[in-house]
């Protein structure tokens, strides 16, 4: 599978956004409707920008990491 950084433009599927973020596609369905990722229809298919999760995943780990220094 192609990284963000080779398709910063082009949509993910919620298993390839899934993966990508470490998380089972079932989360990644948890995260939209609670309003943490966007997503769009493409016909019956739920679809994220890859750059808006590789965005979403370092924002992630940035607050992990705080929170680690802060424990």
């Amino acid at each position: 599978m192609e990284t963000e950084v080779n398709r910063p433009h082009e949509d993910l599927t919620a298993l390839e956004a899934a993966r990508l973020l470490g998380v089972s596609k079932l989360h990644v369905i948890d995260l939209l409707e609670a309003g943490e990722i966007d997503y769009h229809m493409v016909g019956a298919d739920l679809m994220f920008n890859a750059a808006e999760i590789a965005s979403y995943k370092s924002d992630r780990e940035h607050r992990d990491s705080e929170s680690l220094v802060s424990a």
